[in-house]
C-alpha cells in the first residue's frame, strides 16, 4: 500500500486512523496514545482497521508500548512496506 514515495502520506493516514477510532482530534506524531485516554480495545480497533486497509496484521501492542502515535505509525509502514 505504502511504496517509497508515499511513506510520509502512509504515516498521516495511520495517524488519522488513530484520531477517527479515538474520536479526539486533532492528534500529532508526537503525541502519546495514552494522553488521549487511548485504551486496550481502541488499540485493537486501530489495529483491526489497519489490517482491514493495508493487509497487514499488526498487534496492539505496538501501539499500546509505542512513546508516541507517530512511533506506531512508523511501525506500521514499515511493516507494510515490508509486506
Amino acid at each position: 500500500m505504502f511504496e517509497e514515495s508515499t511513506r510520509l502520506d502512509g504515516k498521516i493516514w495511520v495517524i488519522r486512523v488513530v484520531e477517527d477510532v479515538l474520536r479526539a482530534g486533532p492528534v500529532a506524531a508526537v503525541d502519546s496514545f495514552h494522553a488521549f485516554g487511548g485504551s486496550s480495545l481502541q488499540a485493537m480497533r486501530v489495529c483491526v482497521r489497519v489490517e482491514k486497509e493495508t493487509g497487514v496484521k499488526v498487534a496492539p501492542e505496538f501501539l499500546l508500548d509505542s512513546d508516541s502515535i507517530g512511533a506506531f505509525a512508523d511501525t506500521v509502514v514499515a511493516l507494510v512496506a515490508a509486506g
